[in-house]
């Protein structure tokens, strides 16, 4: 239980991945296949979606030390906020309305820039995750006269010349 609560974020992150994508991907079909069913689909990945990315904002490891996770956690938030926006005016033109507005171009944009912000912020992700940290500091270097085994600095190699 332990494991799953130190990696919620990483569990949790890849809900508003898949279902803002899909949501996306079904509105398109719904258009070009003439399916109205397949936005029932897309509005239900987009509720979906916009839940998974409050879950991801709030889970997200704030005390990390890397210098991608104030950019990761802006466009985390913005992608958050995208998300809640089209879900409440989707839901509630639905509600209130009667009006499926899967096929407005408008919010065929919203979506597209949602999609777009969502694998924005998983690369930046996968950035801090998958790279290494820079150094601050400088590795100490070896004091004259000290054989190269003493170094605590790595070796110095020459890359090929091309």
């Amino acid at each position: 239980m332990d494991y799953i609560l130190k990696n919620l974020h990483y569990i949790a992150t890849h809900v508003p991945i898949a279902l803002l994508v899909f949501s996306f991907i079904f509105d398109l079909i719904a258009i070009i296949a003439k399916k109205r069913e397949w936005h029932s689909a897309g509005m239900l990945c987009l509720v979906v979606g916009a839940l998974g990315a409050i879950a991801s904002v709030l889970t997200g490891p704030s005390p990390w030390r890397n210098p991608l996770v104030v950019p990761h956690e802006f466009y985390a938030k913005l992608t958050m906020s995208l998300s809640i926006m089209l879900a409440v005016v989707r839901v509630g033109l639905l509600i209130w309305k009667k009006k499926e507005i899967g096929r407005n171009p408008i919010y065929l944009i919203g979506s597209l820039a949602a999609v777009i912000l969502v694998g924005y912020t998983g690369h930046l992700g996968g950035q801090m995750v998958h790279k290494p940290v820079p150094a601050k500091t400088a590795v100490p270097a070896a004091s004259p006269g000290a054989s190269p085994a003493a170094s605590t600095a790595p070796a110095a190699t020459a890359a090929p010349a091309k």
